[in-house]
């Protein structure tokens, strides 16, 4: 029989207490118990307030009314960290705060409270009275120097007021000395003895200040004129940037921008670098006998970029010829030099920073650059030598080339720019083709709801991919013809029924790795590319393309022709950077994210240091997407429809083909898709139908090489 008994009862709940709630409670006190001690140190009215006024006076002395504002000014970041429940105020600066307050009580001498008295005769009591109110000024200086320089806005603010004071000292001692010159030749003429009432003596007693006073002349030598050694880039202050607002009847919402990691507060090259660098590079080129002077310099996130202005009759590729000879004297892993500046009279000399900053993606979307722009499809790519947010848009290069050997940066570009393309477009207005062969960059981004299908990975699916994007480009123009629209915006503008009176979105189509597609399908491939970049911008598709082997059958002249826009990170050899380029100068960077950015309209490639984002914000993205949808996947009859159709140029290629066969001993798939410019599909094809017909054996084993049949059908 079965025991029975009461149910046990149940345990009281303990009650759990927040850490958050806490960090509230304790800010709340602080806050209340400042302003109640601040206005009872200065009256006596009413009894709860003087009481507050009296203990704070008591334990504090003279230094009673700055712990007052102490507490009101730290009380309110905690409060605030308490709703919020996240830190909104550093631990670092609520001790420098307790410090500062300590330090002053114990410095005010027999007028200080009990606790001023207890920390200062403690120290005395061990160090010595001398030493004791030394370490006091010594804490208090520390602990207000690291609230003011800790942060990013105290810091700001510390040199606004510093370079306010110092404009303001400086227009007063401008105005004092206008005033004088002003004044000094009338009184002079007042009080100056007339020898004689000649009137050769009037006329000179009438002279003009202009004449007798020659500070007024702005006739100064230009070498007077010298700008500062040191002049930083202004950069604009962190935009805040509203989380976007949950709409119930809306179907998607974009990703917040605290799904991405702030960039740490940054620092400024030390001035000693700077001018140590500086002088290094004056001596050397001197030593060269070469006059040459570093009157500017600017510094930028990972690189400075020193201004140098020749002397007279001083060649620039005197200058140029000798960057190994200054690498070797700057200890530099490698140097670059701009020759000359454009729009300025200089040479630009960069030097990798002594210790280089992190530009993450964040920080460029928060700018004001970024902030400002209406751009369609925004590409976040770094800082400029000068610190300055570049931002581009996609549509107007139209197409990207981006190049770089392994570890130079090249993945994390193309990563950074399908999660800023990510955070600002829904999958209504844009779609995204994703083809990753090495299987590892781009699956991360595998169920996003942008997708038009599965990220490809399979080098043989290649070929159909682009087939389907480029009949998906026939399409769109047949619906703008019908529309009467020139292209994707004005048909945006005045939808039809063709969409369903939807605008159309954009599509962008990523490859990671061309070499590996050249290798396998180069007629195919280069054909597609060659058409869909020639014609897809104005159906508002474009594409963006990464190699890391810039060789010429790689990047052919025809995909480059197609591609005015261009990305080239760090490259192994000259010949590489002219590959992509067209110019030197990519040899000579210094990796992780150090790019040259050639826009489309030509001209002197930008220096940036590409952003970078991290695989758990990039997660965090993702899967911001993956929460509300899936994607929507082509099918595989559509593939297979691509892939199938036939050209009309058929018939053409095929009697091409057999005179190439006469004229040749043996064929392969690889030469006839190089002499008659098709696909290593279309190759292979050809060469069976060869076979089929009798103009050329089977092939070889373990080759793909067919020997040419005789007439009398021998090989």
């Amino acid at each position: 029989m079965a025991k029975t008994g009461r149910a046990p009862s149940p345990r009281p709940r303990r009650v759990r207490v927040e850490r958050w709630g806490v960090v509230g409670f304790v800010g709340f006190g602080l806050a209340a118990i400042g302003v109640l001690a601040f206005i009872g140190i200065f009256t006596q009215e009413g009894f709860v307030v003087a009481t507050v006024g009296a203990a704070f006076t008591d334990i504090f002395g003279r230094a009673a009314p700055v712990a007052a504002v102490a507490s009101a000014i730290v009380g309110p970041p905690l409060l605030l960290s308490g709703v919020q429940r996240r830190a909104v105020v550093h631990v670092g600066h609520v001790l420098a705060a307790v410090v500062f307050v300590l330090s002053l009580t114990g410095l005010t001498g027999d007028r200080a409270g009990w606790i001023g008295r207890m920390f200062s005769d403690g120290l005395a009591a061990g160090v010595g009275e001398g030493p004791a109110y030394a370490l006091l000024y010594i804490a208090a200086v520390a602990a207000a120097g690291y609230a003011l320089m800790a942060s990013a806005r105290g810091a700001a603010a510390t040199r606004l007021a510093g370079r306010i004071l110092i404009d303001a000292t400086a227009q007063s001692i401008t105005i004092t000395c206008r005033a004088a010159t002003a004044t000094v030749p009338r009184l002079r003429s007042i009080f100056r003895p007339r020898e004689s009432t000649g009137a050769g003596d009037s006329v000179r007693g009438r002279r003009s200040p202009r004449e007798t006073s020659p500070a007024l002349s702005n006739s100064e030598p230009a070498d007077w004129q010298q700008e500062p050694l040191i002049r930083t880039a202004p950069v604009a202050p962190p935009t805040e940037i509203a989380d976007p607002e949950i709409d119930r009847d809306a179907r998607w919402v974009l990703p917040p921008i605290d799904l991405l990691h702030p960039s740490p507060p940054a620092t400024d090259v030390p001035d000693t670098e700077i001018n140590a660098k500086a002088n290094v590079i004056a001596d050397t080129l001197g030593s060269f006998n070469i006059e040459a002077t570093v009157p500017e310099a600017i510094p930028g996130p990972v690189v400075t970029q020193y201004l140098v202005r020749p002397g007279a009759g001083v060649k620039v590729a005197r200058i140029t010829a000798l960057v190994n000879d200054l690498a070797l004297k700057l200890a530099a892993r490698s140097i670059r030099i701009e020759a000359p500046v454009p729009g300025r009279p200089y040479l630009g000399i960069e030097l990798p920073n002594d210790d280089p900053l992190v530009v993450r993606v964040r920080e460029v979307m928060e700018s004001e650059a970024w902030v400002a722009s209406n751009d369609k499809l925004k590409i976040a790519l770094g800082k400029d030598v000068a610190g300055a947010v570049r931002v581009v848009d996609l549509t107007a290069m139209p197409h990207l080339l981006i190049a770089g050997a392994t570890g130079s940066g090249k993945s994390v570009c193309l990563t950074s720019i399908i999660t800023g393309l990510l955070s600002q477009a829904t999958p209504d207005e844009l779609q995204l083709v994703l083809i990753d062969p090495k299987m590892v960059e781009l699956v991360t981004f595998e169920g996003v709801p942008h997708l038009r299908m599965n990220v490809v990975t399979d080098v043989a699916d290649v070929v159909p991919v682009l087939d389907w994007v480029s009949r998906e480009m026939a399409r769109r123009y047949r619906i703008f013809n019908k529309a009467s629209a020139r292209n994707i915006s004005t048909y945006n503008a005045k939808p039809t029924e063709a969409t369903g009176g939807n605008p159309l979105p954009f599509l962008v189509v990523v490859i990671d790795e061309l070499a590996d597609l050249m290798m396998t399908a180069p007629g195919d491939v280069e054909r597609v590319l060659a058409r869909l970049a020639h014609l897809a911008r104005a159906t508002g598709i474009h594409l963006v393309i990464s190699t890391q082997r810039p060789s010429v059958d790689v990047i052919t002249g025809l995909i480059k022709a197609n591609f005015p826009t261009r990305i080239s990170f760090m490259v192994s050899s000259q010949a590489d950077s002219r590959t992509i380029l067209d110019s030197a100068g990519a040899e000579r960077l210094i990796g992780r994210g150090d790019m040259l950015f050639s826009p489309p309209e030509g001209g002197t490639p930008s220096r940036i240091q590409g952003v970078y984002v991290e695989d758990d914000e990039i997660n965090s993205v993702v899967e911001h997407w993956r929460a509300q949808g899936t994607p929507q996947i082509v099918t595989a009859n559509e593939l297979r429809e691509a892939a199938e159709q036939v050209d009309d140029t058929d018939e053409e290629i095929y009697v091409a083909a057999t005179e190439l066969v006469m004229r040749s001993e043996s064929i392969t798939p690889d030469f006839l898709s190089r002499e008659l410019r098709v696909g290593r599909t279309k190759a292979q094809d050809l060469a069976m139908q060869l076979e089929k017909d009798g103009f050329v054996g089977p092939p070889e084993p373990q080759s793909m090489r067919r020997r040419v049949r005789q007439r009398d059908g021998s090989e």
